[in-house]
């Protein structure tokens, strides 16, 4: 038996991977003339000391033996050395690095650096891969400490990895010591990871992929998973999982061909916190959801069609419906609703909210079911064409008041108030600064109305319309700053709150600015604003402001002066700072002139008294020092 030795060989891919060695071998050892071989034909090859590069894309592979578009096609050129005879292969000491670009862009990277391979003459085959290493699109790691590989000329071969772990890149161990089972065969390759210590209550998971032509299908189903690993990625978003673990199924199919995924998410998550400045400024704690979700991707277009999903979170059952195109510009409709034949217990989703926020709304006894339907649509090419509509039906009833509103109730109804606070507040006539509807003239209320609220009189508390245009500013800005609050809701705001603005303070201003509706006639919640609005630094109430910006009383004001105090709402402390010097520039003088047009075109004006109007500047007085007015100032 003859035997040929190569030491430092190197072997380069079919262009455009021939630039550099693809294999490198420290040894090869090539025995001929084998019983049943011709002279040159190989019995046995063993490589010892490989190092391989392997790299895949959807428009190339690098894979040996490929000829190339230029290689002749001569007798000679085509006799080359062949191993799919049956020859005896060894390698040993191999290291194995390389990637793998899936459609869709994803990139899967591997490395191992040890691994061995034996194939007998009769075309068994097994391998030993230790130490093996795989990254997937930079999002997850898979680590196998050992990996065996069994294979017979003909059938599927298997591969058994023992002591595997599922890591997430800069966070934490999401699975570990866990089995990986794989199975490839010609167009059919099947692998699952699982782990479960088979007691049916310690933590349970297996990820399962098959891949079988053009299509490949997703299963993952966990029991009682923890999510601490994930932390690293949802701290920053303010939502921590230290403490949190997940109930999930999920079932994914990529037809590559149609290039569409039907999908379904069955998933339930205990133990969740929300530390995040823009829900409150108190943790949510110990916080729970469940999802059932089924849809549809379509990957070309970048659409999600929710065909069906169910949400259960903070005591509320949401049903969702619609789709959104996500690539380019984004664009859809949705509709969420309580489902028609069970509205929500309004008294178990008060007890399902955070702990903070019943804090906050303590004493509030509830009664009656809520129904709500929203639909919403929109193009961000033309956030103008923004469509919003929401439906309530039915509507919760009170049994007792919040405590915060409790105390100011006899107050708000014109009763002798005992409540500490009440006499503070300008709410009634017992106070110095309190000033009634009939002693402001008539364009004063009427200024705030238009630049603050323009349908109070026929809305319930809240403003769909307003919602939506605020809702629209803010998205074609990117900024969110563009309130939408009606008077109502500034009342409750200005009376129960405080000013920073978060969910949870929007949730409790919902429920208060819905009782204060419900307690009290419009024209007393439009006296009661006009009293305690925020006019500037240590300036509560039109009273105060009138006396302090213009040295008056609300029955000398002219129609200007009022303007400019229904135009400083928005911002009136930087407002105020503004024009301490009593000068108004043009600038704000003809923001001044557009409200009061506004103010005509609503019938608050007459024609004459805006001519008159636009002739004359508020005349302001000379703040030359910072200020904290008095009552009866």
């Amino acid at each position: 038996m003859r035997t040929l030795v190569a030491h430092g060989v190197e072997v380069f891919g079919a262009p455009p991977f021939d630039s550099e060695p693809m294999v490198r071998a420290e040894r090869i050892v090539v025995r001929l003339g084998g019983p049943g071989h011709g002279f040159w034909e190989p019995a046995e090859v063993m490589a010892d000391g490989l190092d391989v590069e392997y790299l895949r894309t959807g428009a190339a592979d690098n894979l040996v033996g490929q000829p190339s578009a230029a290689a002749p096609s001569s007798a000679s050129s085509r006799r080359r050395l062949s191993l799919q005879a049956p020859v005896a292969l060894a390698v040993r000491r191999a290291r194995v690095h390389g990637a793998v670009v899936l459609p869709g862009g994803l990139r899967v990277a591997f490395r191992t650096p040890d691994a061995s391979f034996q194939r007998s003459s009769q075309g068994t085959g097994s391998a030993l891969v230790r130490d093996l290493v795989v990254e997937v699109g930079g999002a997850l790691t898979l680590r196998l400490s050992e990996v065996a590989i069994e294979g017979v000329r003909g059938a599927p071969v298997t591969a058994t990895g023992r002591r595997a772990s599922l890591v997430i890149p800069g966070g934490g161990v999401l699975v570990e010591d866990a089995t990986v089972e794989a199975r490839f065969a010609e167009q059919d390759v099947s692998i699952e990871l699982h782990r479960d210590d088979g007691d049916g209550a310690s933590p349970g998971l297996r990820i399962s992929g098959r891949t079988a032509g053009d299509v490949a299908d997703l299963e993952v189903e966990a029991r009682g998973w923890p999510l601490r690993a994930l932390a690293v990625a949802a701290e920053p978003r303010g939502v921590g999982l230290g403490q949190a673990h997940a109930d999930l199924h999920a079932v994914a199919s990529l037809d590559l061909e149609r290039r569409r995924a039907p999908f379904q998410l069955d998933c339930e998550l205990r133990g969740v916190e929300v530390h995040h400045p823009a829900v409150d400024r108190s943790p949510w704690r110990d916080l729970g959801m469940e999802m059932h979700v089924s849809g549809q991707v379509a990957t070309e277009a970048g659409r999600v069609d929710i065909e069906s999903a169910e949400v259960r979170a903070l005591g509320a059952h949401l049903n969702i419906k619609g789709w959104a195109e996500l690539l380019g510009t984004p664009r859809g409709e949705f509709s969420i609703s309580t489902p028609r034949a069970a509205p929500l217990p309004c008294g178990s989703l008060l007890a399902a909210q955070a702990e903070p926020v019943q804090q906050a709304l303590e004493g509030l006894v509830l009664g009656g079911n809520l129904g709500v339907a929203v639909a919403v649509s929109f193009d961000a090419a033309a956030w103008e064409t923004l469509s919003l509509d929401v439906r309530v039906d039915p509507l919760c009833t009170s049994k007792t008041e919040p405590q915060v509103l409790a105390g100011l109730t006899p107050a708000l109804l014109r009763r002798t108030p005992t409540d500490p606070l009440a006499l503070s507040l300008p709410l009634g006539r017992y106070h110095p600064d309190f000033a009634s509807l009939a002693e402001m003239p008539k364009h004063l209320p009427a200024a705030f109305l238009t630049s603050e609220d323009s349908h109070f009189f026929t809305h319930n508390g809240f403003d769909i319309e307003m919602i939506r245009h605020a809702l629209v500013q803010d998205l074609e800005t990117g900024t969110f700053g563009r309130g939408a609050s009606t008077i109502t809701q500034q009342l409750a705001k200005n009376l129960f709150l405080t000013p920073h603005r978060t969910l949870a303070r929007k949730l409790e201003e919902t429920v208060l600015t819905w009782r204060l509706h419900n307690l009290l006639g419009k024209n007393r919640i439009l006296e009661l604003y006009l009293n305690v609005i925020d006019l500037g630094p240590g300036i509560r109430g039109v009273r105060q402001a009138a006396r302090v910006y213009f040295g008056k009383e609300l029955k000398q004001l002219r129609p200007i002066e009022s303007a400019y105090l229904a135009a400083m709402t928005p911002n009136p402390h930087v407002l105020a700072r503004r024009f301490r010097d009593g000068h108004v520039d043009d600038g704000w003088l003809q923001r001044l002139h557009d409200l009061l047009a506004m103010m005509r075109r609503s019938g608050h004006l007459t024609a004459e008294e805006l001519a008159a109007a636009r002739g004359t500047k508020p005349a302001l007085r000379r703040l030359d020092k910072e200020f904290t007015p008095r009552p009866g100032l």
